[in-house]
């Protein structure tokens, strides 16, 4: 099985580790352009969208190259998912994002922690690194059945999970940051951590069904441009299903959330195709746990071979097979089958075969 090596996970832990807050901080300063812009009462100018698309365009290419680190290694992906974590405390903590706002970062950037754009693609980037590393330390045979449910749980889990962070990012962060309260809310702390663990758990049921994120890429990209239109009925719908969903999951999709998370889960099913290529397990095929090595645990790692030792005049060879009964016998080799009880003194002569004249030496 084919693991990575150590430079290439150390390579990509730093790229990871560097370019992925970069890139969600340009996707956040471009977007809240354009979310101020399609909020804001009377008509606006295109032309001023420009920038705000290129930052957009610069971050998710940054976003798509983290994801292409699992070309070498599952490393930078599951650095991405520990850089979730802190996402994940101030959006169960919102009075710490004061502490972020009066820090010496762009504005722009912290607006796009407080709507939540890292929490969501972060967790899906660790939860990527964690199906790679899988995939490569313990490969999954291919089952048809559990294909199939992958690709009609990965919508549903992923769906649910981004609709409870929304709905507790709203709870929390905006409603703390909005009327500037900012007592604990346990509803809005169950719906972080659970939507958290739904957004893992649909990436990951890519450990069986490889092209189950493609329907979900598919949808983002058909919900952005209705995120987009006010008569498109979208909002609406939201607001009918929850009023806290329909506050926070339009500027998600508006500052470029959804095409980067979509443009990534259609990168990862190449990524993750090309992982179990390298590692494919035929039905019926036995597979030795790895040790810490990197060599099956059944077996020993191995070492020098031993030289051969030469043989040391009046030392006894090696004794040979035993005769197994019912073995057929070669009419023309001059020496019959070995009989069960016969023996050979040293020394003498042996003794001719059936039916042969003693050899004339």
């Amino acid at each position: 099985m084919r693991r990575s090596s150590m430079p290439a996970r150390i390579i990509t832990a730093l790229f990871a580790v560097v370019v992925a807050p970069i890139g969600a901080g340009l996707l956040s300063a471009g977007g809240r352009a354009w979310y101020y812009t399609f909020t804001a009462f009377g008509g606006f100018d295109t032309s001023r969208l420009l920038g705000p698309v290129l930052l957009q365009a610069v971050g998710i290419l940054l976003l798509l190259a983290v994801v292409a680190t699992g070309f070498w290694s599952s490393a930078g992906l599951l650095t991405v998912g520990i850089l979730a974590l802190a996402s994940l405390v101030f959006a169960i903590f919102p009075s710490l994002l004061l502490s972020m706002y009066q820090a010496p970062l762009p504005q722009e950037w912290v607006d796009g922690i407080v709507y939540g754009i890292p929490l969501a693609l972060f967790l899906a980037f660790g939860a990527m690194g964690l199906v790679l590393l899988l995939a490569r330390r313990s490969p999954a045979r291919p089952r048809m059945a559990m294909n199939i449910v992958g690709l009609v749980a990965a919508p549903v889990l992923l769906t649910v999970g981004i609709g409870l962070l929304a709905f507790g990012i709203s709870r929390g962060m905006l409603v703390a940051l909005q009327q500037y309260r900012f007592d604990v809310s346990f509803d809005a702390i169950a719906a972080v951590l659970s939507g958290a663990v739904l957004v893992v758990a649909g990436v990951m049921t890519t450990r069986w069904s490889p092209f189950a994120l493609l329907l979900p890429a598919v949808v983002l990209l058909v919900l952005t441009p209705l995120s987009l239109s006010p008569g498109s009925g979208f909002q609406d719908v939201l607001f009918t299903l929850s009023r806290e969903m329909s506050r926070s999951v339009p500027p998600l999709l508006v500052m470029g959330a959804g095409v980067a998370a979509a443009l990534a889960y259609a990168l990862f099913t190449a990524v993750l195709l090309r992982a179990r290529a390298q590692n494919r397990i035929l039905p019926g095929t036995y597979v030795a746990p790895l040790g810490a090595d990197g060599y099956p645990l059944n077996y020993p790692a191995p070492g020098p071979a031993a030289a051969p030792q030469p043989y040391a005049p009046g030392q006894p060879y090696p004794p040979a097979p035993p005769y197994q009964q019912g073995q057929p016998h070669d009419p023309g080799h001059p020496y019959q089958p070995y009989q069960q009880g016969q023996s050979h003194q040293p020394g003498q002569p042996y003794p001719p075969a059936q039916g042969h004249p003693p050899t004339q030496v």
